[in-house]
Formats: C-alpha cells, sequence, structure tokens
C-alpha cells in the first residue's frame, strides 16, 4: 500500500492500515523519545553532576515545562487552522518541527563545565526552553495524526500501542549505551558525542515517518479561535477533561525516573562497589526506559478483554503494589521488581492514552457538532505539560528535600537514602490512587464509542445526500 495521502469523507469506507503503516506511526515516538528520554532520564543528573543545585534544576524543570504546557494550547489552535495538501497535513508538520527539535536537544548538553553557575543556569533555560518549543509544535500533530489515519477504534489502538513501543525501543538502546557509565564518567565528555549520534538517527525516523503513515479522514480547516475559545473547547468535553486528569496523576507516578541514575546509587546499591553500582543503574534504566516493549503488546489484550478502563485500573493496581513495595522491602532485587510493577503501571495506563484521545473527538463532534482533533490534542498535551511540569519538578524536588548534595562523588548525610526510599514509593503510590479515581467516571465504553460512532456515520451519509 502506498504511503501516499488518501482522502476520504469520514462516512466512506476506509483502507485497512498496513503494517508498515503502524511501524511508520510508531517509530514517531521513537524518535519523540530520544529528545524525552534524555531530558526525563539524565537531564537532571547532568545538570546536578556539571554543578547546577537540585532546587535550581527543579526550578528550571517546572518553568521549562510549564512554558511547554502553554505552547501546547498555542500549538493546537495553529494545527487546527493548517490546510491539508498531497503531503498530508499532520505527518507533514511532524517533520517540519521534528528535525529542528533534535538539533535542539543536542545543545541541550553543551553546556560549558567551566563555566560560572549563572552561565550554566542560562544555558540550561534558553535551549530547554526551544526544546520545548519545537516538541509541542511537532508533537500535537503526531498525537493528532492517530485520529486522521483511522475511525476503527482497535485500529487506533494498536497504533497506541504502536506508538509505545516505539518509544520504549529507544529506552533498550540507551540502556546499554548511557546508563552503566553515567555514575562514573564526567557527563560533559560523554553525553555530547552519544547524544548528537541519536539525534541525527531521531531526525532520519521522522522522515521515515512522513514515509509511512497516511491520513484518511479529512479534517476540516478550523477558523481561527482565541486561546480561551481553545480553553473552553476542553472544558466542555468532560470525557477529555477525565482523561486530562487520570493522564496527569498516573505521570506523577513516574517522576523519580528522572532521577533514576541516583536513586540507583544512593538508595539500591548504596555503599557497594563501582561494578555494582553500574550494574544496578543499568537495571533500574532498563526498568525505567523499556518496560514497554513488554507491557505494550499486552494493551489491546487486555481492552478486548477488560476494555480501556478496566486496563487502566489494572495498571493503577500494580503501580499500587510497586509503591508500597518500594518502601518496605530492603532486598535490591525485591526494590527493583517494585520499579518493574510501577513502571508496568505507567506502561498500562500510557498504552490507552492516545487511543482515548482520539475516541473522545468524535465524543465531542457527537455532542456538539463539532470536530476539533487539534484542539482535543492539544488540551490532552497542555495537561501532560502541566502535570509534566509538576513530574519533572519532583525528581530533583525530592533530592533537595532529602538533602542531596551537587556532584558526582560527594559524601551524603545518612538519612537521605531512607528519606528517598520512602518518598520515592509514596509519591507513585498516591499517583496511581488518585489517578484510578477519576478514571471512574470517564464517559465512553466500548458500547457507547459503537453507538457514537454508528450516530456519526449516519450524521454524515444525511449531511452528504443534502
Amino acid at each position: 500500500m502506498s504511503a501516499a495521502t488518501t482522502t476520504a469523507s469520514p462516512q466512506k469506507k476506509m483502507q485497512k492500515l498496513t503494517w508498515l503503516n503502524y511501524v511508520g506511526y510508531g517509530s514517531g515516538d521513537l524518535a519523540n523519545n530520544i529528545g524525552w528520554r534524555m531530558m526525563s532520564m539524565f537531564l537532571a543528573t547532568y545538570y546536578i553532576y556539571i554543578g547546577i543545585p537540585a532546587a535550581t534544576t527543579a526550578a528550571i524543570f517546572l518553568f521549562a515545562r510549564f512554558f511547554q504546557a502553554v505552547v501546547y494550547l498555542l500549538a493546537g489552535n495553529y494545527a487546527d487552522r493548517v490546510k491539508a495538501n498531497k503531503n498530508g497535513k499532520f505527518r507533514r508538520l511532524v517533520v517540519w518541527f521534528g528535525v529542528p527539535m533534535m538539533v535542539a536537544i543536542t545543545l541541550m548538553y553543551t553546556i560549558p563545565t567551566d563555566a560560572n553557575l549563572q552561565i550554566k543556569v542560562c544555558w540550561a533555560i534558553v535551549t530547554y526552553l526551544l526544546y520545548q518549543l519545537l516538541g509541542a509544535l511537532g508533537g500535537v500533530p503526531y498525537g493528532a495524526l492517530l485520529g486522521a489515519m483511522t475511525q476503527d477504534q482497535n485500529e487506533r489502538q494498536r497504533l497506541s500501542s504502536s506508538r509505545m513501543v516505539g518509544g520504549a525501543l529507544f529506552g533498550l538502546v540507551i540502556t546499554f549505551t548511557l546508563a552503566p557509565k553515567v555514575n562514573s564518567m564526567d557527563p560533559s565528555k560523554l553525553f555530547l558525542p552519544v547524544v548528537a549520534i541519536f539525534c541525527l538517527i531521531g531526525a532520519l525516523i521522522y522522515v521515515f515517518l512522513y514515509k509511512t503513515t497516511i491520513e484518511q479522514v479529512d479534517v476540516p480547516v478550523q477558523p481561527k479561535v482565541s486561546f480561551a475559545d481553545t480553553l473552553k473547547a476542553i472544558v466542555k468535553n468532560p470525557a477529555l477533561l477525565i482523561l486530562c486528569f487520570a493522564t496527569g496523576f498516573y505521570l506523577i507516578a513516574t517522576c523519580v525516573g528522572s532521577i533514576g541514575p541516583i536513586i540507583a546509587k544512593q538508595v539500591l546499591a548504596n555503599g557497594m562497589d563501582a561494578g555494582t553500582v553500574a550494574l544496578i543503574t543499568t537495571l533500574v534504566t532498563l526498568i525505567n526506559a523499556s518496560i514497554g516493549v513488554v507491557a505494550s503488546p499486552f494493551g489491546p489484550v487486555i481492552a478486548r478483554k477488560l476494555g480501556k478502563k478496566g486496563g487502566w485500573y489494572l495498571g493503577c493496581v500494580l503501580g499500587i503494589i510497586g509503591g508500597v513495595m518500594f518502601i518496605f522491602v530492603q532486598n535490591v532485587w525485591l526494590a527493583l521488581f517494585a520499579m518493574a510493577l510501577n513502571a508496568i503501571g505507567a506502561q498500562f495506563c500510557g498504552n490507552y492514552v492516545w487511543g482515548m484521545e482520539g475516541d473522545t473527538v468524535e465524543y465531542y463532534e457527537w455532542k456538539t457538532g463539532k470536530r476539533t482533533d487539534g484542539a482535543a490534542m492539544a488540551g490532552l498535551s497542555f495537561f501532560r505539560q502541566m502535570f509534566g511540569a509538576l513530574t519533572s519538578w519532583l525528581g530533583p524536588a525530592i533530592l533537595a528535600f532529602t538533602g542531596y548534595k551537587e556532584g558526582m562523588n560527594v559524601a551524603q548525610d545518612p538519612s537521605v537514602t531512607e528519606n528517598l526510599r520512602l518518598a520515592c514509593g509514596l509519591v507513585p503510590l498516591i499517583g496511581f490512587v488518585i489517578s484510578a479515581a477519576i478514571m471512574f467516571f470517564y464517559p465512553i465504553t466500548e458500547k457507547k464509542f459503537a453507538q457514537i460512532k454508528a450516530d456519526l456515520a449516519e450524521r454524515h451519509a444525511a449531511k452528504a445526500e443534502a
């Protein structure tokens, strides 16, 4: 099947997606995660190891993510107003902004180690904001592309799972390249060449996505709307709003991933030899970055058995069990198992986010007669970034609150270890509990969506005849 753009009215029969379409769409999150993983798993460690205090690092993360949250709303408005052409709409926007984003990611790891603190902080802020800006402008159309590729709910779920697998695959690579060395080598000499190579690969992957995805659903160009109108479209879509908050709290449960190397060294392998520290750091990184490779393929199976809500609940239960275990177990291997349960739980929730977002677009159209793919994606992205700001802040903030001192080989107070253990179990536990409670009110079941799709098809057919 050709990857050329195919336009079709929603009421017409659409082509079945091929394996290449799924691979192409999923590869987009492989590229996205080159930036995301470098930021969420190693950037805090990089900042702290080159001498930026943990509290300052937390503040940078918080400010940058709030900035991106606002940009996401504006990006959604922009995406809604872009006209489709023979090269599609959403997929070409992904390439336009994704390739320069890779340059911005590389610049994030070029902070001069011999500069004073003010220069380091300014460098970190400017490059981080540039990455967040380009990430928003490319991230909104990437998410909206799923809804434009198909209206079939099963195909959307498979697309959603494919992007989760694509994102997790990068974690496998980074686990065995950067993770074993992050606690033993000068990050200024280690990070930059690795990042530069991965970013070049990421840019090529975005081109691959463009060549292998299709857009079959005609998404009408939306008139320019104000920031307030965009927020109104989000607030008036209760299904989307519930999904946004449920997503936000499961993201909070992943906050310890940003300080994974430090947790490995200070809590799990505290006092052990360098070889053991490297091994534990690798395993922690493997859990945080790559558990999705194992968990994601089960997403569609679980959805067919339990529904998306049931799959979300299962993920939260696993995460809650993992949080409790991490607080109370002292054995390093059981603690690693607890972290794995937490990561699997988060992955199960994440499996359903994007498919459910596509469902909320039809839900809103069914309720109001208006279709706002970009606004829906922007709304979800806005809330993801708002909660992501809190999540990014929480990791280094936990270090600051427990008295952790910046630098690579600085002696830490003995109380830091136990305080970190408590915080890194309790915060995810609370996040999963709240996420499950919010998801209880999500109104779109599989049966309900079938009705929505049938009603919309009838409306579209009647409109076409008129």
